[in-house]
């Protein structure tokens, strides 16, 4: 990709990330999907594999946890990055399946808070703003919040 941002940039890692989850797919698997939530420095993921014999049990049916390849997380930073617009930023969060058919969808939180497996420290979403920067009038109420608690942290420790 020589141009990392924009449609054509999107398109390119949206692609490279679908076939990195086909690629996991195994005889029997239904759909696979993988489940992110982003700030620049954080990353939480999981990859659930649907098939009729999975071990662990989702509302969407049963279904094997998936080892996440390096590739594939160097792959979808690479999508949420070619997702960034001027002024409005990127995605926080991502649910990206693909069908043992090959065909594939997305779904993108630019609004909602990201759900975590662990507490993430505001100044998290600070240097996520830095790298992907959003107009304030494109910024979420909870994160407006979270800005300032990461300037407020930031600001203590410079004392």
């Amino acid at each position: 990709m020589a141009d990392n941002h924009g449609i054509s940039a999107e398109r390119d890692a949206f692609n490279s990330v679908g076939v990195g989850l086909y690629r996991l797919m195994q005889n029997g698997d239904s759909k696979i999907v993988y489940l992110a939530s982003m700030t620049a420095p954080v990353t939480y993921e999981r990859v659930r594999a649907f098939n009729p014999d999975g071990r662990l049990a989702s509302t969407e049916g049963p279904f094997r946890s998936v080892r996440i390849p390096s590739e594939l997380s160097e792959a979808l930073g690479q999508l949420r990055a070619a997702s960034s617009r001027t002024g409005t930023g990127t995605w926080f969060s991502a649910i990206i399946a693909v069908n043992a058919d090959g065909s594939a969808s997305a779904e993108y939180n630019y609004e909602r808070e990201p759900e975590w497996d662990a507490p993430v420290d505001p100044i998290a979403y600070l240097t996520d703003h830095e790298k992907f920067p959003r107009d304030e009038v494109h910024q979420p109420k909870w994160l407006q919040q979270k800005l300032a608690e990461g300037r407020a942290r930031l600001a203590a420790r410079e004392r």
